[in-house]
């Protein structure tokens, strides 16, 4: 098995493998219209790729074409996805919350023929851009919700239906047979599979061009620290367009898994949870927050006993990991531990066995239940795309629910590090994988030593071939070594375990894992009367928050027009819930959809700043800021900005719906 696994060339070759090996292996569970999963088994699978790749080329679609996929998880995904690729032509993804604007630049940018969408709400999107595309021929609608097709002013571009397509498809094999398949094994792993569009640093997306090899390059190694087996299930809530959830459904192919269909904001999430029972699932930190959350309340909600009990016992359990993580030596060291230390950390047995019976309580009276309630079969999460708060990680691993932090970027296709299922290092994102080398360096351009913070680079097999016909953006991000600047700031254990500390490149990573550029927000809400600079923070919470520098005199004046009362006064002005509330306005005004903004692209709070303190420090010669000198000055009003008050989270509320029904 793991001979023919090397021999395999390309992702649409990993289905065309597993499909004539594991043919009756179920490969996806999704629902049907009544919402009862369905299972799809590896040859229907392969079918069905292969006969969407014959219908693409009945459309006449040549080598090398750029196809565009606008789509959000479902079954149908990765029959389009791997079907372009089959024909070694590479795709184009986007999530259907694209804005017009997103949607023009990618399509344009890559000359795509054809495209595929979702449903009538991308086709409506298409619609509005469609003069801005002369090179587009074929739309291809997945989704058609029984909807009449002829209200969408098209020009001369054909509609298509996704089972229209796929009949032509199978038709053509029938006529052509072993074409496609032929083609499929000569793939060069080298050669072009995707081309992903993340931020740009002027808001401008950048096409991260990927190959086939920088995802299979990962799939053994991921297995290293996983540990999944055949017929195992993936639970998939993420936006399959991300490279992050793009990677792990790769995973679960390679090892003849099944892929569960679920959405990350439906109510029926923990439903899906207990009908499929998954061994795994790979989410974003705020997935997490929500589910401690609802579990919080629900045990506050039953009983004030049990809830001091629930705390006492989960304390105890922490304590004992830490402690026993010390005796194993597995927690972060950043300098030779000597044998002298390490028998002295026998001692340690002494406390952990006072805490761990108070442990094995806990496990007996309430966390058993808490994990049959929530997790069922569930071997461990996979928490990436943003910072693992350390409170969640000690929760979870109290009460028998194993996280392991992972890392990566698009660019790196994405894992770059992640924690081994079994020696986990708690605080850390773990070793770096096999199939890269890192380094850390430092601002005086030296190599840093275990300890010491730097911005960390990459170099390996899953490395990107660089931004999509951006030769100079993609030469400023490699150095002389070709290293790859993630542009993050890290630190590496004496083991070699990681930790990320930031962030020096400007981008904003969410707790939902969504990627925000700050820089068009800032610029938009400079463009009020009453801000004068905003810097736009939230690296790892729920949502955006600024930094305002306002525009006092034009706060003046709008105030004694109202005869709002400490006109005058700045610091009882700005105070005022006139002003507050008028800055609240402005920025829903400014980042909205109208203006071509996401939700989770609006500014939810803020805070007044009267003047930079240390402009020489904060700010370029150019008068342009230094983004993570700000973040690090204004460490206090940032942190007190995002914890002032605790919102309700929407997820956190249907997680609590799930478990109170």
């Amino acid at each position: 098995n793991n001979r023919g696994k090397k021999m395999i060339s390309s992702l649409p070759h990993l289905l065309y493998h597993q499909g004539l090996r594991y043919s009756e292996t179920t490969a996806q569970l999704s629902k049907d219209v009544k919402g009862v999963f369905q299972p799809t088994s590896y040859k229907e699978l392969m079918n069905q790729m292969l006969d969407f790749a014959g219908g693409l080329l009945t459309l006449g679609t040549k080598k090398g074409e750029h196809i565009g996929h606008i789509s959000d998880n479902r079954a149908e995904w990765q029959i389009v996805s791997l079907g372009i690729m089959a024909i070694s032509c590479s795709d184009i993804p986007r999530g259907t919350d694209v804005t017009t604007k997103e949607l023009a630049y990618i399509l344009g940018f890559t000359d795509c023929r054809t495209v595929c969408v979702e449903n009538p709400y991308v086709l409506g999107k298409l619609s509005e851009i469609i003069s801005e595309l002369p090179k587009l021929e074929h739309i291809i609608l997945v989704d058609d919700q029984n909807q009449a097709l002829d209200k969408y002013e098209l020009g001369n571009v054909t509609l298509h239906r996704f089972r229209s397509i796929v009949k032509a498809g199978k038709k053509w094999r029938e006529e052509n047979p072993e074409v496609i398949e032929t083609n499929i094994l000569n793939i060069k792993p080298e050669e072009t599979a995707t081309i992903i569009f993340t931020s740009g640093t002027t808001g401008t997306p950048k096409g991260v061009e990927l190959t086939h090899q920088n995802f299979l390059c990962q799939l053994q190694p991921m297995q290293d620290r996983l540990d999944f087996h055949r017929a195992d299930r993936c639970m998939c809530i993420l936006p399959i367009w991300h490279v992050y959830q793009r990677v792990f459904e790769f995973f679960v192919f390679y090892f003849a898994g099944t892929l569960c269909y679920s959405k990350p904001v439906a109510s029926i999430l923990l439903s899906d949870f207990l009908k499929v029972r998954p061994q795994v699932m790979p989410c974003v930190p705020r997935v997490w927050d929500a589910l401690y959350q609802a579990i919080s309340k629900k045990i506050k909600n039953d009983s004030k006993i049990v809830w001091v009990l629930f705390n006492f016992f989960s304390s105890c359990s922490k304590g004992s990991i830490v402690l026993l993580d010390k005796i194993k030596c597995r927690n972060k060291k950043f300098k030779h531990t000597t044998l002298f230390k390490v028998g002295m950390k026998k001692l340690l047995y002494v406390p952990y066995g006072i805490l761990y019976p108070f442990r094995k309580l806990g496990e007996k009276l309430l966390f058993r239940n808490i994990k049959a309630m929530v997790v069922g079969q569930f071997i461990c999460g996979i928490s990436g795309g943003g910072g693992f708060p350390s409170k969640l990680d000690k929760f979870f691993n109290s009460i028998g629910i194993k996280i392991l932090e992972a890392y990566g970027l698009t660019e790196t296709a994405p894992m770059v590090a992640m924690r081994e299922r079994y020696n986990p290092v708690m605080g850390t994102i773990g070793k770096p994988m096999p199939y890269l080398n890192v380094k850390i360096v430092k601002e005086d351009k030296t190599l840093a030593k275990p300890g010491e913070k730097g911005i960390l680079f990459v170099k390996g097999t899953n490395v990107m071939k660089g931004y999509y016909l951006q030769e100079e953006l993609t030469a400023s991000v490699f150095d002389q070594d070709g290293y790859f600047n993630t542009g993050d700031i890290a630190i590496q254990t004496f083991n070699g375990e990681l930790m990320i500390r930031g962030r020096k490149k400007d981008t904003i990573v969410l707790r939902s894992g969504e990627n925000v550029e700050p820089f068009p927000i800032e610029a938009k809400l400079a463009e009020s009367p009453y801000i004068q600079q905003a810097v736009v923070a939230g690296q790892d919470e729920n949502a955006l928050g600024a930094l305002i520098i306002p525009n006092k005199e034009a706060l003046r004046t709008a105030a004694k027009q109202r005869e709002i009362p400490h006109a005058d006064n700045d610091s009882k002005l700005l105070a005022s819930e006139f002003v507050q509330e008028l800055i609240r306005r402005e920025m829903e005004r400014l980042i909205c959809a109208k203006n071509g903004f996401k939700n989770f692209e609006r500014v939810s709070q803020f805070v007044f700043l009267e003047k930079w303190e240390n402009p020489k420090e904060e700010l370029s010669a150019k008068g342009e800021i230094i983004r993570f000198k700000i973040y690090q000055n204004y460490k206090s009003q940032i942190n007190k900005m995002f914890h002032r008050e605790n919102k309700k989270q929407k997820l956190s509320d249907i997680l609590q719906n799930l478990i109170d029904g």
